[in-house]
């Protein structure tokens, strides 16, 4: 399963994210894009050797991430299952 995919099975789980300039970020998750965007609310976000800031929204950009912490709570072992591939098979009338 690719990270992205999982990320976005976070929906509603308050998580952590470091990003590569050393912010810190906590938030519960909106959404996460195919680019690995994360969309949080509730934000408290800690800038280096400066005081915290609340915000009600900030998106992430992916590719400024570092890492994501996880909630303890998380079931991660069900969450990592991949499922199955759907496909919307169509009849034609003929």
């Amino acid at each position: 399963m690719k990270l992205v995919k999982f990320l976005m099975k976070l929906k509603n789980e308050v998580i952590t994210v470091e990003l590569k300039n050393g912010t810190v970020v906590n938030g519960t998750v909106i959404g996460v894009d195919i680019r690995m965007n994360t969309h949080l609310k509730n934000v408290k976000m800690t800038i280096l050797k400066r005081q915290a800031v609340n915000l009600d929204h900030l998106t992430v950009r992916g590719n400024n991430i570092r890492y994501v912490i996880l909630p303890n709570s998380l079931p991660v072992d069900t969450l990592l299952v991949d499922e199955p591939l759907r496909t919307n098979k169509t009849k034609t009338g003929k």
